[in-house]
């Protein structure tokens, strides 16, 4: 048994290497599976991959959805930051400009002679007072945003909803967020599986089994991933360790990834032009229109308590009232789609999204924080480990029967 020949050394020598390249490779095709490919590739349903997280894309953007909604920031903290007035002069001269339009179409069409005949402050009474209600509309369908904000708006549906749009860009975030811890699991997978291979090779020197090799290579695989997700997320909270100091790395740079989780969410998803969209386009988009036509009603019948001779003289009762009609349904048409975007500017100051997700989840306990990334291994993660299994199985069958034949 201990007659070892320049050959044997070599078969031995190798018993670590190949146990480190097992490590790599089954590390870095574990994360290969999780982000790839975006689509099903291969004969459904069972012959074929799509990676984990595309496959599982409404989960995973829920879940990850989920932290930033329940602990990071709401929809009535979002609307409270909006300033009526503030609002109003932001939409004032696009809303003023669209009415005139409105105006100029609307009688054109009804009275083309009488409205060119008409004195330029007959229009201007016209123009003014629609401007005026317009305004009046605005402020108070903000107020009333405001006490109504969780039936208009579902973050969280419009969060996922745009993360379901663009599957590369949810891998986007995990991958920018977990850069390191990525880099990581590669190279550790390397690092573990050369110490594992140096007790195999001692192992297989003292005995000649040949079930040896491939039950070692098997969990060789499956160790050198289940040790890096250990190390990436735990301990949650630094431990000392023979005197030294030790966290999951993951946590260590809460300040960066949040930086970075930040900047992605609120570039990318929870921006002004989505939530925008959401709020006439999502599930409560039928509330807040009802909210905007009550007060145009409302403002429509304080149109009828003011004096308006020169107005009602030149158009008569009827074609006033059909006037003051196509006004209200011009507002409730051009709120969603025309001027509206032009308080972007202002709303992006207001709501200042990315300032405040930074700085709260910075802050959160590491016990949540972990909730960023660690979905993604949590979800389907025994077929990772499966995965690099499998592989070094197969490595150690042929160590067996070919290296040591």
């Amino acid at each position: 048994m201990f007659d070892v020949l320049p050959a044997d050394i070599l078969r031995f020598l190798s018993i670590p290497l190949l146990s480190a390249l097992v490590g790599w490779a089954t590390n870095v095709l574990a994360l290969k599976m999780t982000f790839y490919p975006l689509e099903f590739l291969g004969l459904r349903p069972y012959l074929g991959w799509q990676g984990i997280i595309p496959a599982k894309a409404e989960s995973m953007a829920r879940r990850t959805v989920n932290l930033m909604t329940t602990r990071l920031v709401g929809v009535r903290e979002v609307v409270d930051r909006l300033e009526p007035g503030r609002v109003v002069e932001e939409l004032s001269p696009g809303v003023e400009q669209m009415l005139r339009e409105v105006i100029d179409e609307t009688m054109s069409e009804r009275h083309p002679f009488l409205w060119e005949l008409m004195p330029e402050s007959a229009r201007d009474e016209i123009y003014h007072r629609a401007a005026a209600d317009a305004d009046e509309v605005i402020s108070q369908s903000l107020i009333d945003l405001k006490l109504e904000a969780d039936d208009v708006l579902d973050l969280e549906e419009m969060a996922v909803a745009a993360l379901l749009e663009d599957r590369a860009f949810l891998n986007r975030i995990f991958l920018e967020c977990g850069k390191q811890e990525f880099k990581f699991i590669e190279r550790s997978g390397l690092y573990f599986g050369f110490l594992f291979g140096l007790v195999l090779m001692v192992a297989r020197f003292f005995l000649d089994a040949s079930w040896l090799m491939p039950v070692a290579g098997f969990f060789i695989g499956y160790l050198t991933n289940f040790v890096a997700l250990k190390m990436i997320f735990e301990p949650t909270r630094p431990k000392e360790v023979l005197g030294l100091s030790w966290q999951g790395s993951f946590l260590k740079r809460q300040d960066e990834v949040s930086e970075a989780y930040a900047r992605l969410v609120s570039q990318n998803i929870v921006n002004t032009q989505n939530i925008l969209r959401a709020m006439f386009e999502g599930s409560g988009g039928q509330k807040l229109i009802e909210i905007i036509e009550r007060h145009v009603l409302e403002a429509a019948d304080r149109y009828e308590a003011v004096p308006r001779p020169m107005t009602n003289f030149l158009l008569g009762s009827d074609d006033y009232e059909e006037l003051k009609n196509k006004i209200a349904a011009a507002i409730l048409e051009a709120v969603p789609n025309g001027p509206l975007y032009d308080v972007q500017a202002y709303a992006d100051e207001a709501f200042d999204l990315e300032n405040t997700l930074h700085h709260r989840l910075r802050n959160l306990p590491p016990e949540q924080f972990t909730g960023l990334l660690r979905p993604i291994f949590q979800e389907d993660e025994w077929k990772l480990l499966l995965v690099g299994a499998a592989l070094g199985l197969g490595v150690g069958l042929f160590q067996t029967f070919v290296v040591f034949a």
